[in-house]
């Protein structure tokens, strides 16, 4: 028979067990996910861990404060303290939401992918938020954009709003028009590669033809999607394939809705 193994206190195990627990701490995380979409324009919700502080941005303002985790447990404390901006009606109920959210937070892990899930317990129900570590955030994260050329030819207009294509990359999301209707989809991004999921949703409005002609093809474009860039002149540009030919999606940016200091 082999020998005994030692005996070790159960405070001794839950020591080993927080050691290897994956650390919160050391990195910026960028909200990836949640019950809504982060507004566009907005800055980006993000959150640090350092010692037994908490602070980060909630789209308009700063915030800060305690918490305390231990063997995927995390405990934060509800007297958050924040900077007093105001921002449009819209991102401060983003803002609002999210911090009461992080109140209600249970536990957390980190995956293989190196992403943070928070699972929160809100009236009896479930939830969860995700973020990405800094090092996978983009320049395409919560911005959004309008197209200028698709294939070197400038879209025609919506002949009732007078839009034209437009797309938000929202934490993992991808919404937008195609001119008539909205687009729903999923995006990844690694390096300078972009994938566009092919199962991309959309309303059912019926436009004039020319309009859904080109619909459908932004549409084909953008799950075709191979590369993108942001010009240093500010457009951003991807790459698709059409017919095995590579053409391009030229975008250039929405500005958001100025923010007034309060």
């Amino acid at each position: 028979m082999g020998e005994a193994l030692p005996f070790l206190p159960t405070n001794a195990v839950q020591a080993m067990e927080a050691s290897t627990s994956p650390s919160l701490q050391g990195t910026t995380w960028y909200i990836s996910g949640w019950s809504g979409s982060p507004v566009p324009g907005s800055a980006p919700i993000t959150l640090q861990f350092k010692d037994n502080r908490l602070m980060g941005t909630a789209g308009c303002n700063s915030f800060n404060g305690a918490y305390t985790s231990s063997n995927g447990n995390l405990t934060i404390g509800q007297a958050l303290a924040t900077t007093r901006k105001a921002c449009a009606a819209e991102v401060m109920a983003q803002e609002q939401k999210f911090l009461q959210l992080l109140a209600q937070v249970k536990t957390y892990s980190i995956g293989n992918d190196g992403q943070l899930t928070l699972t929160y317990l809100k009236d009896g129900e479930q939830g969860s938020i995700t973020f990405i570590p800094a090092s996978q955030y983009s320049a395409l994260h919560n911005s959004q954009w309008q197209l200028v050329t698709m294939g070197g030819v400038a879209p025609i207009t919506n002949e009732n709003s007078q839009a034209t294509p437009q797309i938000q990359f929202l934490g993992d999301r991808l919404a937008g028009t195609g001119g008539c209707n909205r687009l729903m989809g999923q995006f990844t991004i690694d390096g300078e590669n972009l994938t566009i999921d092919e199962r991309m949703a959309s309303t059912m409005m019926a436009c004039s033809e020319p309009l859904m002609n080109q619909e459908q093809q932004f549409i084909q474009a953008l799950v075709n999607a191979q590369k993108y860039q942001i010009l240093t002149s500010g457009e951003l540009v991807i790459d698709y394939l059409a017919a095995d030919k590579t053409e391009q999606l030229v975008f250039l940016p929405l500005t958001a809705d100025p923010q007034t200091q309060g």
